[in-house]
């Protein structure tokens, strides 16, 4: 199998904070200089060029405004979403009774999940957690167990579930800048680069982790609501060919090079707004 290369560890997290940066910065600097542009023309009592500079300082307020909402408004959604699964896991859980390698062991807090439903997930913004269901546990042996929980202390080690909060709600926020096909990319490129962890652990012996793949594809379609936050279900059909093939799914195509190149497009826009209005 061909061996992939280390990820950049925040890479899509970096990029997407980036462009939502540089929007709020362009942003700012329009409003805030706009408004001090329509001060010192008040003290000059006035210029009869000052419709044009009332009309982009309205609309650098009104996007200011919308840019905010809409973040804070994702970012109440996902705070949301993260308390129910964390309600609906609360009688659900029990302590890790599998024994655990010591090189992971550490990483991250382990239990299991009472669910028939085969899954495994991490969560935990700052402290991170991952549970393996019982229905799971049963269906694998000690190897594929073991080969699970490489995959998950994988995810654990590079912030996945930071990293997910961050592209969930940029994405959200500001989809069609291409934070949401950036996201999708990031859900395959995450599951991949924590099986070649896992693969690195087991010897390169894929066996253990295509077998759970198939137990948990087996019953993919009935997964609840606490099983959507699974990692080792995520983008099954990838991942199974990454495994069988050595080959990589092409993350990077015409589609996101357009959303990105139209996101830094209009990043660049915002910020020569800015400038305008500082040059009247």
């Amino acid at each position: 199998m061909r061996p992939l290369a280390n990820p950049v560890r925040y890479s899509y997290a970096l990029l997407s904070i980036c462009i939502a940066g540089g929007l709020a910065v362009g942003l700012g600097f329009a409003l805030v200089s706009g408004i001090r542009h329509l001060l010192w023309m008040n003290m000059m009592q006035g210029d009869h060029k000052s419709f044009l500079l009332w009309l982009e300082t309205t609309g650098a307020l009104f996007l200011t405004l919308l840019f905010w909402y809409r973040i804070l408004a994702a970012v109440i959604r996902q705070r949301r979403r993260v308390t129910q699964l964390e309600k609906k896991l609360q009688s659900r859980l029990h302590p890790f009774t599998l024994p655990i390698p010591a090189s992971i062991r550490d990483l991250a807090s382990w239990y299991l999940v009472d669910d028939d439903q085969p899954m495994a997930f991490t969560w935990g913004v700052w402290r991170p957690r991952i549970a393996l269901s019982t229905g799971l546990c049963k269906q694998l042996d000690e190897e594929a167990q073991e080969a699970v929980m490489f995959h998950e202390a994988a995810h654990a080690r590079m912030r996945d579930p930071l990293q997910q909060t961050i592209l969930v709600v940029l994405s959200e926020a500001l989809g069609p800048l291409g934070m949401h096909a950036l996201y999708k990319r990031y859900l395959i490129g995450r599951e991949i680069w924590a099986d070649q962890e896992a693969l690195r652990a087991c010897g390169g012996d894929d066996i253990p982790l295509l077998s759970a793949l198939v137990a948990v594809g087996r019953d993919k379609g009935t997964q609840d609501s606490v099983a959507s936050y699974v990692g080792l279900a995520g983008v099954l059909e990838a991942r199974v060919e990454f495994l069988e093939t050595g080959s990589l799914p092409q993350l990077w195509d015409g589609d996101i090079r357009y959303r990105l190149m139209a996101s830094f497009m209009a990043v660049v826009f915002t910020v020569g707004e800015g400038l305008l209005v500082w040059c009247h």
